[in-house]
């Protein structure tokens, strides 16, 4: 090659890589995770604190995360000493220490507040990611011109650059993968060239480092490090100085691992679990290469022409025939199988991630064993390798401005079983796909977003780190946030990396608009009950959203210690208790889950989504909104719970059990989608929680009619029985349950009375008859519930004695409680109750929660549902009347 050529293909290099910087960074986005937090954040305790323990920036690396509690902080490990170290090796951020230097500096010059540091860290990690992985892209041509001619050299840099996961992982975050293709491919430009001692020893190094960096990858460095000692041939002292070269940086990890984590593997051998490596060879061999979620030939289809490499290694420009070409090729290909074979072992779905993730570092190898098969094509073979490489370009763009991660939670729904992988092999989840009806994600890294956690209050107080609050009692949080110069979309305070209380409301803060001269509203409070936190020190981390698909950006932490209540007022203190446990519930949506078992005991149960238990909810909590002053708050969720429902009507105005086909999470984890409409929960939403369109509850009563009996009754399903889903009907495929009848009934005394006389005049003579017992035979909680309401709808229903009675062990007690929720007792005798259920954080009622209802126990699967939930409700409902009993 020519110095003229040589130049040439420098700068051809040099224009690679800067084109490469302004795509990468073109999203003005991070797509981070958790495994990257260490090397975000570490650089600067390196700068900023001279260690490479994670100690000094813990809960900022920690981001609201807990420690073995809530959703623990993964990515960092307690080690001995009370020190906290890094799950991953440290070779990466040491290594991109030197980029941090400036903003370490700006940071000593503006002043270290943890925010401050969050933002700078947020944005170095983009640049230094897409820093690695356009240097790696600028490289790769040069080393692929020494096999190939230029337009072949570009066509394949261009290929790896933006149709592979070098885009939208290696240049998107501080992934490992990004370091290890840029190792990777500077030590094949040594390996392809002279060998020397200089040479020898970079080579090694380079080796040393790949195995360090990510350790997986010690089967490249292997297989980089047989063909070096082939490449320096029978030179020994080459061969030394490669080998020595090579254990200097694994040496140095080694005491960093042991020094640091007690362990030869360093955090890898703390966290590590054997039955990593346990899963299926072959079905992780089919996933990592073709699944739609994360297969390689799928997001990378270019890459099928790698059948071909043997075929078509003679056919280039150059001279490639040698024996060092074949070696190399043969320890390439020999590592590359080994990698796969390695990574089929595990969990191929590689947490939540873009692609094939695992099969980054793989990249550079291929592309240069691709190299031959690319320069041979001709005429149509040619065009399908353009089409495919097209085809990889555009869905690597789809990842790189769309992709948020929020998809991948479908993947994961399943946590063990035959079913496991099912939702990674299914198309409508391929990260490609999933996103686009989302739209483009946001562009916030240079949003600028800021603020602070400033303070606790309780009673108008300031609470130090020092000083401690009640049980029970309310504290207020505090604080401030800005996305730029606007408000942001929400905020919120996690307690211990688990519970999350937020708020999308902000008032004035004229400090923050003297200080900054931003007009936009920026102070935010949190109201936070403490009722249901354990007597101790708690960690309060608050968050700031730019926007509803963003990443959250951490403002501030504090610290709270609670104590236990002083004694006295216990029943006060069980009503604050139970509220804050049916907050805590509360699953996002404003569901609450309901709890199953295949026998009439609490044991092992399963968890279930439905608009039943909400709906019941609603109706036992509805009067307890208006004593909101307690400090309770139930009121929101009431009206979170209001709203979920109302979203649950379809367009013929029927309601499910599981409620919206499409719900989020429901099919195959919380429910079934497509279970048919039915009466019950039809009646239950329209009568507590109906939606605006009347006409839509015209049409469900036109529904409903079509269900009546000769006897006026009407039945459960609102189908056909050839048309029923996801059903196990017993003996009679459709009955008329009498607590279905009861809610039915109080709808239609409110909109249609005619038809509620009718049918209360046709529930009156069956009460007692076994056929109408079907759901509620061994559970009658909540027919002796609806007496008191049916009354007050003009129905007077008398239920037979043997009817209000329970043969299940352990809810007596619950019985007992509705019978005096029907004023059937003395002040004493609810106070008896309501303390024995309270007892020791309510361990009676998490021990044995009402037994609700059940399937046709002549099903063939029996089902028994259950609600600790519906005991806190119950409790409260008690509670509530027995404090005001007008």
């Amino acid at each position: 090659m020519t110095t003229v050529s040589r130049r040439r293909d420098l700068r051809a290099s040099l224009l690679i890589g800067l084109c490469c910087l302004l795509v990468y960074n073109a999203n003005r986005r991070a797509i981070s995770a958790g495994d990257c937090y260490p090397a975000r954040y570490l650089p600067f305790a390196i700068w900023l604190h001279h260690t490479v323990l994670l100690d000094p920036i813990a809960p900022l690396t920690a981001q609201g995360r807990g420690q073995g509690q809530g959703d623990p902080a993964f990515w960092m490990l307690p080690v001995e000493g009370g020190h906290t170290i890094s799950l991953y090796p440290v070779v990466l951020p040491v290594l991109i220490a030197p980029l941090y230097l400036p903003a370490a500096g700006y940071l000593r010059l503006s002043g270290w507040t943890d925010a401050r540091l969050d933002s700078m860290a947020r944005i170095m990690e983009k640049l230094c990611a897409s820093l690695i992985a356009a240097l790696s892209a600028s490289l790769l041509y040069l080393l692929l011109r020494r096999r190939v001619a230029a337009r072949i050299a570009l066509l394949l840099t261009l290929a790896y650059a933006f149709g592979t996961t070098t885009w939208v992982i290696s240049s998107q975050a501080l992934w490992q993968h990004g370091m290890a293709g840029l190792l990777v491919i500077v030590a094949l430009l040594l390996l392809t060239g002279p060998c020397t001692a200089p040479r020898a020893l970079a080579a090694g190094l380079l080796c040393g480092l790949i195995a360090a960096n990510r350790p997986p990858d010690v089967i490249l460095a292997a297989a980089l490090g047989a063909y070096g000692l082939f490449w320096a041939g029978r030179r020994a002292v080459l061969a030394a100085l490669l080998a020595a070269a090579a254990a200097l940086p694994m040496g140095l990890v080694l005491f960093y691992n042991l020094g640091a984590a007690g362990h030869f593997a360093g955090g890898y051998g703390l966290a590590g679990d054997a039955s990593f490596f346990r899963h299926d060879l072959l079905s992780g061999l089919g996933g990592l290469l073709f699944s739609p979620t994360r297969g390689l030939f799928v997001f990378s289809p270019f890459l099928l022409f790698l059948v071909l490499v043997w075929r078509h290694r003679r056919h280039l420009p150059h001279d490639s025939g040698d024996r060092g070409e074949r070696a190399l090729t043969l320890a390439m290909s020999a590592g590359v199988v080994l990698q796969v074979l390695l990574y089929a072992m595990t969990d191929w779905r590689a947490g939540i991630s873009w692609g094939p993730r695992f099969l980054t570092d793989l990249l550079p190898l291929l592309m240069w064993m691709l190299a031959p098969v690319a320069a041979s094509l001709r005429g149509l073979g040619r065009m399908c390798f353009l089409l495919a490489v097209g085809v990889a370009v555009a869905i690597e763009a789809i990842g790189a401005f769309w992709y948020t991660g929020a998809t991948d939670g479908e993947i994961f729904a399943v946590a063990s079983g035959p079913d496991q992988m099912r939702a990674a092999w299914d198309w409508r989840n391929a990260p490609f796909v999933a996103p686009l009806q989302d739209g483009l994600a946001p562009a916030e890294l240079m949003l600028g977003t800021r603020g602070n956690l400033d303070v606790i209050e309780a009673g108008g107080l300031p609470v130090s780190a020092a000083s401690t609050v009640s049980a029970g009692q309310e504290v207020t949080v505090f604080g401030w946030a800005l996305a730029g110069h606007v408000r942001p979309w929400q905020v919120a305070v996690v307690i211990d990396g688990g519970q999350t209380i937020t708020s999308r409301t902000f008032y004035e803060r004229p400090d923050v608009r003297s200080a900054l001269n931003e007009e936009s509203p920026a102070g935010w409070k949190i109201p936070i009950g403490t009722a249901g936190l354990a007597p101790g020190e708690h960690r309060l981390t608050a968050f700031a959203w730019a926007s509803e698909n963003g990443e959250r950006y951490y403002l501030g932490e504090s610290k709270l210690t609670v104590r236990e209540p002083a004694p006295g007022d216990d029943l006060d203190e069980g009503f604050r208790t139970a509220a804050a446990r049916l907050r805590e519930h509360q699953q996002g949506p404003g569901y609450w889950l309901t709890a199953h078992t295949t026998a009439a005991r609490f044991q092992e149960p399963g968890q279930e989504m439905n608009t039943y238990l909400t709906a019941l909810l609603l109706d036992l909590l509805d009067p307890l909104a208006a004593s909101d002053g307690i400090g309770v708050g139930i009121g929101d969720s009431l009206q979170r719970a209001r709203q979920h429902l109302t979203g649950q009507i379809e367009a013929g105005g029927l309601v499910r059990y599981h409620g919206l086909p499409d719900a989020p999470g429901i099919a195959g984890i919380l429910g079934c989608a497509i279970i048919t409409p039915d009466t019950d929960d039809t009646a239950l939403v329209w009568r507590l929680a109906p939606g605006p369109d009347r006409r839509r509850l015209t049409a469900a009563l036109a529904t409903l009619d079509r269900y009546r009996t000769r006897e006026g009754l009407y039945r459960t399903w609102l189908a056909p029985r050839e048309a029923y889903q996801c059903l196990d009907p017993g003996s009679d495929p459709n009955p008329a349950d009498i607590t279905i009848q009861m809610h039915l009934l109080l709808l239609l005394a409110e909109v249609q009375p005619p038809a509620g006389r009718a049918l209360c005049a046709a529930l009156r003579p069956v009460v007692d008859q076994d056929r109408v017992w079907v759901y509620y035979r061994m559970a009658p909680l909540v027919p002796m519930l609806r007496l008191a309401d049916l009354q007050r709808a003009g129905c007077a229903l008398e239920l037979p004695e043997s009817r209000m009675r329970t043969q299940v062990p352990g809810q007596e007690i619950w019985v007992s409680l509705v019978r005096l929720l029907g004023r059937a007792g003395t002040p004493e005798q609810i106070e008896t109750v309501l303390r024995q259920l309270a007892r020791d954080d309510f361990a009676l009622l998490r021990k044995s929660p009402p037994l609700l209802y059940h399937n046709d126990l002549t099903a063939s699967v029996p089902r028994y549902y259950w609600s600790e939930d519906a005991g806190y409700a119950l409790w409260l409902r008690l509670y509530y009347e027995h404090a005001h009993p007008e």
